[in-house]
């Protein structure tokens, strides 16, 4: 009898621990693969040495615009807004996040500012990708805030999907403003960690860039020009965690320059900015957590789960079947013998 109890209480252990490792594997991963709302990404700094660019510097009433060369520093915030993730309704309610962002592109020997600006985006918290908002906004500079509705951004820009694929993306280009193409290329390792690179090749072409910008540009490099335009190419490689979807590395090397109508090219920006090796280090430290966590909840445990609820089951079904009494074999009683008649 105490050898079914038992067998009872293992086998039931056992079917237990498998119907965990399923939810585990199938409900609880896909809840918590998804960017907290709260997430507030780190920093990002990014290096651009050996780099030509244009630089306005005013001093007193006269404002100089020159072509200089240097070292550049670009630096990336990001500023979750929960209160306006929560105001979010329909298909975007609770799965969609959204970040006020804030770039700066500085001189590295003297911190002097090049360019800035902000933009605000939602983006889909399992995906990554931008989604449909109206309070979309982007804008040079580092003063008023961005207007909403003054672009529309589509495709990946700070994130790639949980569980990225080998594939093909839509990357937004914010100088074009429009997502373009970007191509898985191999499988590497990024400070010991598992990566997918990613290659944008964005082929020169010309910037839809504000006339009086361009004007005012050519009234500078090429005063006799009567019109003009901005050319403009990049390639951007991207190193993403797969698991998480984090951009775990970054490199663009863009390349803009003023072409007037009289031939003459004057280079506005050439440079390759990457990623420090300290912002490398500091978002791998953190994708790989993120990686490990869910790889222990999506893999590792409900396999271990799954063997050892398995192996109690068995163990279960063979302890309360040895505590049965074995069934007796019916005995044939001897055929009863006659006595014999005398001869």
């Amino acid at each position: 009898m105490m050898k079914r109890v038992v067998g009872s209480v293992l086998f039931g252990t056992g079917l237990f621990l498998v119907v965990v490792a399923v939810a585990l594997a199938f409900v609880v991963t896909p809840r918590v693969s998804k960017m907290p709302l709260d997430l507030e990404p780190p920093e990002t700094v990014l290096s651009g040495p050996d780099a030509t660019f244009v630089q306005a510097k005013r001093t007193g009433d006269n404002l100089e615009i020159a072509v200089q060369h240097g070292d550049l520093t670009a630096i990336n915030g990001i500023k979750p807004d929960v209160q306006e993730a929560a105001k979010l309704t329909g298909d975007l309610a609770d799965e969609t996040v959204v970040w006020t962002v804030y770039q700066a592109i500085k001189r590295a020997d003297n911190d002097e500012l090049i360019n800035a600006s902000q933009s605000r985006i939602a983006m889909d918290r399992k995906t990554g990708a931008a989604v449909d908002w109206s309070g979309q906004c982007y804008t040079d500079g580092d003063g008023e805030p961005c207007e909403p509705g003054s672009i529309s951004y589509d495709g990946q820009l700070y994130a790639f999907p949980f569980g990225t694929e080998k594939r093909t993306y839509e990357y937004f280009d914010s100088t074009l403003k429009r997502p373009l193409p970007i191509q898985y290329q191999a499988t590497e390792k990024v400070e010991g960690l598992t990566v997918y690179k990613f290659v944008q090749e964005v082929p020169e072409q010309q910037a839809n860039m504000d006339p009086e910008l361009v004007h005012g540009l050519l009234g500078v490099f090429a005063p006799t020009a009567t019109d003009g335009e901005i050319r403009y190419r990049t390639t951007r490689t991207l190193w993403v965690e797969p698991v998480t979807g984090s951009v775990v590395d970054y490199q663009d090397a863009q390349h803009r320059e003023l072409v007037a109508d009289t031939g003459e090219r004057t280079v506005l920006i050439d440079a390759v900015f990457r990623y420090t090796p300290d912002t490398r280090a500091t978002i791998v430290d953190k994708a790989s957590d993120g990686r490990t966590m869910l790889m222990a909840l999506s893999r590792y445990v409900p396999i271990g789960l799954t063997v050892l609820g398995l192996g109690l089951l068995v163990l279960g079904y063979l302890v309360a079947r040895g505590g049965r009494a074995p069934a007796r074999e019916p005995v044939a009683e001897p055929a009863p013998r006659h006595a014999s008649s005398p001869a």
